[in-house]
C-alpha cells in the first residue's frame, strides 16, 4: 500500500512539471509573435505568418502593431489562397484601425482577393476605391489595370476601355501600360473596331516591344488587318509572325489564316505548304480548323490538277459545307472526278445534290447529267430528275413530254403534290394544247381528292367556260355541284347539277342525265327546297319507275315527304321503293314506313312496319335495329311485356350502335313491370358494355322523379337511395342523394331530412351546390327543432376546412335560433354579420340574432342600435323582427308606452308580414290593458285579424 502511494506522488509531480514546462514553452510575448510573423512573411511562409499575426491580434488586440499585424496577416491569407479570410480582415480594417497608414493599400488587396473569387462587381468597387488614393501611384496603377479587367469580365467594355486609356495616359509603370495597351487592342478587336485595334497593337509593337506580351503582337496586327479587309497586308504580317515566332498558342491559327489568304490570292503552293506545316506541328486530338483546312486544300488541289486529292478534300467539305453555294460547287466538282470512268453512277448523288444548289447554270447541267445517267442505267428515277430539268429549263424542246411523263410517274407513286406541281406548269405553259382540258380536269381531281375544293372549283369552272364543248364539261359541272353540296351551298350546287343534266339530256339522257337530275333533286332537298326536290324525284319515278336512279329517287322522295310531315304521301313513295328496289332499299323503305306510323302515334301499325323491315333485312344489324323499333313502338303504348320480347331479340346479336339505348329501354320496361332485379341486371349489363354511359344511373333517378311528381315520397326515397347506392361514382348519384333528402323532407320527416342534408354537405363541401344544400340543411333543422341535432350539425360544419363561412353560416343561424340564442353564439353571429362574402340575407339574420343576444344580456341600448340598422336597411321579415325587438327592449326596461308605440309601428313599416303584425298588435293591446287604457286597447283589438 505504501508503495502505491509513493508511485502516485511521483506521477502527479511529473505531470505538474510537464504542464509548467508547456506553459513556459507556448507562452509568447507580442514582440515574439510579431517578429515571428514578420520573419515568416518575409520568407514566404504565408500560413505560418497568418497564424502568428492572428495570435497576436487575438492575445494582444491593443498592441500598437495590431494594424500592421492585421494588414500583413490579410496579405498572407491572400498569398496562401485563403481569399475569404483575407476579405474578412480587410473589410473590417478601416473601421478597426481608422488611423493606420495601411488604409492606403487595404482596398487594393481586398480587390485582389475578390478578383480571385470571381466577385467582379465587388472587386471593381474595391479597385475603384484604391484608384482614388493618389499618394501611392504604384498601387493606383495596379488597381487601374485590375479595374479594367473587372469591367471586361462584367462585359462593360466601354468602362474597361476608359480605365485602360486612363492608365496609358497617366501611368508610369511601362509593364502595366503595355498590358493596358494590349487589353485595349483586344477590346477594340472584339468590339469590331479592327482599325482602332490595329493602332493599339502597332503602338505595342513599336513602344513596348520588350514586353512579354509583344512576342505575339505581329499575329494580332495580322488579325486586325484581316478583319479590315487588307488581305495582302494581313498575309505579310502572318508571314512575319510565322518566320519569327516558332512557339506560340497562336501559331496554328496563323498558319490556317495565312493558308486561307494565300489560297484566295492563288498562291496555291504556298497555301498547301502552310497547311502541311500546320499538320506537322499540330498536337494530336480534335481539330476545330479541319473544315477550313479542307476547303483550302480542295480549291488548291483542284487548281493544281491533283484530282484524287481534290476528290478526298471535296468529300470532306460536303460533310460540313460553309453554305449552299459551296456545297453545290463541291458536289458538282466531286461528280466531275467520277465522270469518264467505270463508276459513273457514283457521280449521280453528287449531281443531284448540286441540282439543289442556288447557281442555275450548275443546277441545270447537274440535273441533265444525272437524269441521263439514271435513264441509261434503267433507273426510273431518271424521270424525276428530267422533270425537274424540264420545269427549270422552260425553253427545252422536250419539256411538255417530259412533264407528261412526270405527271404519270407521280400519280403511279401516289404523290399528288408533285403531280400537281407538274400539272401547274402544263396548264400555264401549254393552254393551246389539245390535252389542255385533261390537264385542268386531272388537277381538279387531285385537288378534290386532297380536300382543296377551292382549287378544284377553279379548274372545273375554267373547263365549263373555256372548253364547254369538250367531253370534260359535263363531269366538271357535276364536280362543281358536288363541291358546293359539300360546302352546304345546296341550292347553288343544284344549278350546276342541272347544267350537267341539261348537257346529258335530262331524264332521257341515259344514266349520266338521270344521275345528274337525281343529284339536282338531292341538292334541293338538302338546301331546304323540298318542293323542288319532290318534283324532280317524281319526274324520275314517273318517267321510268324501274329505270336508273328511280328507286333512289322514290326513297328520297319519301324522306323529303317524311320531313315535311306528309306521312301518307311518304308511305306511298316508300312503297314504290319496296316494289322496285333491291334488298337494301327495301329494308330502308319498310323502316321508313314504320317511322311514318310512329310519328302518327299509331303504335300498332308502326310495329307492323318495323316488323316488315326486320323481315326484309339483309344483315343482322338491320334486323336487330328494326326489332328494337318494334319493341319501342309496343312500349310506347304501354305493352311492356311484348316490348321486352322484341328488346331481347334485338339485343341478342350483339350488334348496332343503338345497343346502349336499347338496354336502357329494356331496363325501363322492367322497372315499369316492377321486375326490379332484372332491371338492375340489365342496367349492370349496360354499365359493363358501355362503361362511359351516363344512362344506368338515370333509370332509378327517373323512377324517383316520377314518384316525386305523384307525391309518393317514400317510394321516391327508395329510388333515389338505389341510384346513390348502385352508382356511387356517377354525377347523377350526387344529385339523387340530394333529391332523396328533399323527398324525406316532403314526406314530413324534417329530422331525417336534416341528417341527409348534413351528410351530403360534409361529404361534398367543395361541390358547387354545397352552399344551397347547407341552407336546406338549416331549414330542415329549424323545422325539426331538435337542439341535439342542431348542436351536432354545428360541430360537423365547424370541422370542415372550407376557408369561408358559406357552409357554416346557415347552420350557425339555425343552431342559434333552435338553442334560443345562447351566450356563446354572440361571437359566431358577429363574425357572420361582418363577413361581406356571405349573402345579405344571412348577414342580416346574423345581425338580428346578435341584437337579440345583446338585449338578452341586458345591453338594450346596444341592441336597439343594431335593430335600427336592420329596420332602416333590410326590408321584409328581418326588419319586422328587428322592430319587434325594439318594442321588447323597451318593455324589458319597464317603458310600456315606448314598447306599445314600437309594436304599433310594425303594421305601418311591414304590413306584408301579417303574422308579425298580428302578434305586435296583440302585444300592444296587452300593454295598454295592463296600463288601464281600455279604450285604446279596444281600438287595437278591432284591428287584429
Amino acid at each position: 500500500m505504501l508503495y502505491v502511494m509513493v508511485k502516485l506522488r511521483c506521477f502527479f509531480l511529473l505531470l505538474f512539471t510537464l504542464l509548467f514546462s508547456s506553459a513556459l514553452l507556448w507562452a509568447q510575448s507580442a514582440d515574439q509573435l510579431y517578429a515571428g510573423g514578420r520573419q515568416a512573411f518575409t520568407d514566404g511562409l504565408w500560413q505560418t505568418a497568418s497564424s502568428q499575426f492572428s495570435r497576436l491580434l487575438r492575445e494582444y488586440p491593443e498592441d500598437l502593431r495590431a494594424d500592421s499585424a492585421a494588414y500583413m496577416g490579410a496579405v498572407a491569407y491572400y498569398n496562401d489562397g485563403e481569399y475569404q479570410n483575407a476579405i474578412d480582415v480587410l473589410v473590417l480594417f478601416p473601421r478597426r484601425y481608422p488611423d493606420s497608414p495601411w488604409n492606403q493599400r487595404v482596398a487594393y488587396w481586398e480587390g485582389l482577393a475578390r478578383y480571385e473569387k470571381d466577385d467582379w462587381s465587388r472587386a471593381a468597387s474595391a479597385f475603384e476605391k484604391q484608384t482614388r488614393i493618389t499618394e501611392d501611384r504604384t498601387y493606383r496603377e495596379r488597381s487601374l489595370l485590375y479595374l479594367g479587367a473587372c469591367w471586361e469580365n462584367l462585359d462593360n467594355l466601354e468602362s474597361a476601355e476608359r480605365i485602360y486609356t486612363t492608365l496609358i495616359d497617366e501611368g508610369r509603370d511601362r509593364d502595366l501600360i503595355a498590358r493596358a495597351v494590349f487589353r485595349l487592342g483586344q477590346i477594340r478587336l472584339s468590339d469590331k473596331r479592327p482599325d482602332e485595334a490595329l493602332d493599339a497593337f502597332t503602338l505595342m509593337a513599336y513602344d513596348y516591344s520588350s514586353s512579354p506580351l509583344a512576342v505575339d503582337i505581329e499575329y494580332w496586327i495580322a488579325e486586325s488587318r484581316r478583319r479590315m479587309g487588307q488581305d495582302e497586308k494581313a498575309l505579310d504580317s502572318y508571314r512575319n509572325f510565322l518566320s519569327t515566332v516558332y512557339s506560340s498558342p497562336y501559331r496554328s491559327f496563323a498558319l490556317l489564316e495565312a493558308a486561307r489568304l494565300a489560297s484566295n490570292a492563288r498562291y496555291d503552293d504556298e497555301a498547301l505548304a502552310y497547311l502541311d506545316l500546320r499538320d506537322e506541328e499540330r498536337s494530336p486530338g480534335p481539330d476545330e480548323g479541319k473544315p477550313s483546312v479542307l476547303r483550302i486544300r480542295a480549291a488548291s488541289y483542284m487548281r493544281t490538277g491533283q484530282i484524287s486529292e481534290a476528290r478526298s478534300a471535296y468529300t470532306g467539305i460536303l460533310k460540313d459545307p460553309l453554305d449552299d453555294d459551296e456545297a453545290q460547287t463541291a458536289a458538282f466538282n466531286l461528280a466531275q472526278t467520277w465522270l469518264g470512268g467505270s463508276s459513273v453512277l457514283s457521280a449521280v448523288p453528287y449531281l443531284e445534290q448540286a441540282g439543289n444548289g442556288p447557281d442555275g447554270r450548275i443546277s441545270a447541267d447537274s440535273l441533265y447529267l444525272a437524269g441521263t445517267i439514271l435513264l441509261h442505267s434503267g433507273n426510273s428515277r431518271g424521270v424525276v430528275v428530267l422533270e425537274r430539268f424540264a420545269s427549270e429549263n422552260p425553253q427545252d424542246n422536250r419539256r411538255e413530254e417530259a412533264l407528261r411523263l412526270a405527271v404519270k410517274s407521280w400519280r403511279d407513286e401516289n404523290d399528288s403534290n408533285r403531280a400537281v406541281e407538274v400539272l401547274n406548269l402544263l396548264v400555264r405553259d401549254y393552254p393551246q394544247s389539245e390535252n389542255a382540258p385533261s390537264y385542268l380536269f386531272l388537277r381538279g381531281e387531285i385537288a378534290l381528292e386532297s380536300g382543296d375544293s377551292s382549287s378544284a372549283l377553279r379548274d372545273y369552272g375554267r373547263i365549263t367556260r373555256e372548253y364547254n364543248d369538250s367531253d370534260y364539261a359535263l363531269e366538271s359541272n357535276s364536280r362543281i355541284g358536288f363541291i358546293y353540296s359539300d360546302r352546304k351551298e345546296f341550292v347553288r350546287a343544284a344549278g350546276y347539277y342541272q347544267a350537267a343534266a341539261d348537257l346529258a339530256g335530262g331524264v332521257h339522257g341515259g344514266e349520266k342525265g338521270r344521275r345528274a337530275l337525281y343529284s339536282t333533286a338531292v341538292a334541293y332537298l338538302n338546301g331546304g327546297r323540298a318542293d323542288d326536290a319532290v318534283r324532280l324525284f317524281d319526274s324520275l319515278v314517273q318517267s321510268e319507275p324501274s329505270g336508273p336512279w328511280s328507286v333512289e329517287a322514290a326513297f328520297h322522295m319519301g324522306e323529303a315527304l317524311y320531313d315535311m310531315e306528309d306521312y301518307p304521301a311518304a308511305r306511298r313513295a316508300y312503297e314504290i321503293t319496296t316494289r322496285y328496289g333491291d334488298s337494301d332499299w327495301v329494308f330502308e323503305a319498310f323502316y321508313g314506313i314504320g317511322w311514318t306510323w310512329f310519328r302518327e302515334l299509331n303504335w300498332g301499325k308502326a310495329a307492323g312496319g318495323f316488323n316488315k323491315a326486320a323481315d326484309a333485312a339483309v344483315n343482322s344489324e338491320q334486323k336487330a335495329r328494326a326489332l328494337y323499333r318494334v319493341g319501342l313502338s309496343l312500349a310506347s303504348e304501354g305493352n311492356w311485356e311484348n316490348a321486352l320480347t322484341f328488346y331481347d331479340k334485338a339485343l341478342s346479336p350483339m350488334v348496332g350502335n343503338w345497343r346502349e339505348e336499347a338496354l336502357y329501354q329494356k331496363s325501363w320496361a322492367l322497372l315499369n313491370l316492377n321486375r326490379l332485379d332484372e332491371a338492375g341486371e340489365t342496367a349492370g349489363m349496360m354499365a359493363d358494355e358501355f362503361p362511359d354511359s351516363e344512362l344506368p344511373p338515370d333509370l332509378p333517378f327517373r323512377m324517383g322523379e316520377n314518384a316525386m311528381k305523384a307525391g309518393e315520397y317514400a317510394e321516391a326515397v327508395l329510388w333515389y337511395d338505389r341510384c346513390r347506392n348502385d352508382f356511387p361514382d356517377s354525377d347523377i348519384a350526387v344529385q339523387a342523394d340530394l333529391r332523396g333528402a328533399l323527398a324525406v323532407r316532403a314526406g314530413g320527416d324534417a329530422g331525417a331530412a336534416a341528417e341527409r342534408y348534413g351528410a351530403w354537405v360534409v361529404r361534398r363541401p367543395d361541390n358547387p351546390g354545397a352552399a344551397s344544400a347547407a341552407r336546406s340543411w338549416a331549414e330542415a333543422l329549424k323545422a325539426a327543432g331538435n337542439p341535439d341535432a342542431a348542436s351536432e350539425a354545428l360541430k360537423q360544419v365547424s370541422s370542415l376546412d372550407t376557408g369561408n363561412n358559406s357552409l357554416s353560416s346557415p347552420i350557425v343561424l339555425a343552431w342559434a335560433r333552435i338553442m334560443g340564442i345562447p351566450p356563446e353564439s354572440r361571437e359566431l353571429l358577429e363574425n357572420l354579420a361582418g363577413d361581406e362574402s356571405l349573402p345579405s340575407a344571412e348577414r342580416a339574420e346574423a345581425l338580428l340574432l346578435t341584437a337579440h343576444r345583446y338585449r338578452m344580456d341586458g345591453s338594450t341600448e346596444r341592441s336597439r342600435q343594431l335593430y335600427e340598422v336592420l329596420i332602416r336597411d333590410v326590408p321584409g321579415r328581418i326588419g319586422a323582427e328587428a322592430q319587434e325587438g325594439v318594442a321588447r327592449s323597451f318593455a324589458e326596461e319597464g317603458k310600456p308606452d315606448e314598447a306599445a308605440e314600437a309594436y304599433l309601428a310594425v303594421p305601418y313599416l311591414f304590413p306584408e308580414q301579417t303574422d308579425l303584425v298580428s302578434r305586435a298588435l296583440r302585444e300592444a293591446e296587452r300593454l295598454y290593458r295592463e296600463a288601464g287604457r281600455e279604450d285604446e286597447a279596444d281600438k287595437i283589438h278591432s284591428r287584429i285579424q
